[in-house]
């Protein structure tokens, strides 16, 4: 993508996604400005939904002809990609079943079909597929049997994952979706140099619901939908998960009906709450003007933070391996806070070292050269050092107050 103003042409692309009087004297000049929204909005996977909305008549500009067509061919193609995961979602989650394991389907496959107006404005990437610990190992190798492969190396093999990772290694079926079988909802203690909230994949697994009719997959209840939501952008990724994060909130919030106290109170418990406040915050101003969703956030995340959350949802993905290492410069503590993710990074720890073939096909000294040169090109990068201040400043809010 030609370098663009993320910042301007961001908040451009939020008017147009949220609440109509974001629309209000909203001006794009020309075919220029049309071409760098829609470039940041394909990096976002939120083309399809930009179409809906034109044609439903949610938003009131008109884009030249050459891009309205853009806009129409992403929703088809949404539309095309998202029917062939959900056979193939079915299809596995059939196999699985058929061996006695009862995986949960984590966002994306409910939201677009059953929170959205229509699944193909919620473009999915893979499949993620939450299972008990003790079953995901199984399940792995039951896919694997069916024609699965593991296409990209892993830090560890995946029997030692189980325990301390997420997921297992992503496998992809023959046709070509890809699967995430995960241990976890999210990251367990340790596994990111951050402190995560407490695990409940207990609660979401005895809580999990079918969907409708014809469905075999099980998904989590919406108030644990929305809770992953929040986790997932402000704990596991620090906001680089994109602004589709507030659309599938809105369409969450609209499909469901949400017990906010019993949400909010959930957040407090379980150590969430300011992430969670920071994101909702964050939804509160772009989508959705309801001060329900805020009652009983305190604190009220400050605006910089919110701020800071805004501008990482547009950040280049490209910058996001280097993004962790530049932002431990402007972390309290600086770089000495972080010896102990060094030192594990020397030791080739979280180094791609395990293939699906079971050899390494690089060497230590040949990885450790390549990510030297790329870190240092990408910190000599005005806009990493830019979104490193901001995923720093994230990182103080979401650990203020804790002892």
């Amino acid at each position: 993508m030609a370098r663009i103003d993320r910042k301007a042409t961001g908040r451009k692309l939020l008017r147009l996604l949220g609440r109509t009087e974001h629309q209000r004297n909203l001006i794009i000049e020309n075919d220029q400005e049309w071409s760098d929204l829609l470039a940041l909005a394909s990096e976002h996977r939120l083309m399809p939904r930009l179409h809906a909305r034109l044609e439903r008549g949610e938003i009131a500009l008109s884009p030249p002809d050459e891009h309205r067509e853009r806009l129409r061919q992403a929703h088809r193609e949404s539309a095309l990609l998202n029917l062939a995961y959900r056979t193939e979602m079915f299809a596995a989650v059939e196999a699985l079943a058929a061996a006695g394991m009862q995986p949960v389907s984590l966002k994306g496959a409910w939201l677009a079909w059953y929170a959205y107006p229509s699944a193909a404005e919620r473009p999915l990437r893979d499949i993620d597929l939450l299972l008990p610990a003790e079953q995901a190992l199984p399940a792995f190798e039951l896919l694997r049997a069916r024609g699965f492969r593991q296409t990209e190396a892993s830090a560890s093999a995946p029997a030692e994952m189980i325990g301390r990772a997420k997921h297992l290694p992503p496998l992809t079926s023959p046709s070509g979706v890809e699967f995430e079988l995960h241990m976890h909802a999210w990251e367990p203690r340790g596994a990111v140099e951050w402190p995560m909230p407490p695990l409940i994949d207990n609660r979401i697994i005895a809580n999990a619901r079918p969907g409708g009719a014809g469905d075999p997959c099980l998904y989590p209840k919406p108030q644990h939908m929305l809770a992953h939501l929040c986790i997932h952008a402000a704990y596991s990724h620090r906001f680089d998960v994109g602004p589709l994060v507030l659309s599938d909130i809105q369409a969450l919030i609209h499909r469901e009906q949400i017990d906010w106290a019993s949400f909010w109170r959930d957040a407090h418990d379980g150590g969430w709450h300011r992430g969670a406040a920071l994101v909702m915050r964050l939804y509160f101003l772009w989508m959705q003007r309801d001060i329900q969703v805020l009652s009983g956030s305190e604190p009220l995340a400050p605006m910089d933070a919110v701020d800071a959350a805004e501008c990482l949802l547009f950040q280049n993905p490209a910058q996001r391996h280097d993004l962790g290492a530049a932002a431990s410069v402007y972390a309290k503590g600086g770089v000495f806070s972080r010896i102990g993710q060094i030192r594990r990074r020397l030791a080739g720890g979280n180094r791609a070292r395990v293939p699906a073939g079971g050899e390494s096909s690089e060497s230590f000294p040949a990885w450790i050269l390549r990510r030297g040169k790329q870190s240092a090109s990408s910190i000599a990068d005005r806009n990493l050092r830019a979104a490193a201040r901001q995923h720093a400043r994230i990182g103080e809010w979401l650990d203020e107050g804790k002892a």
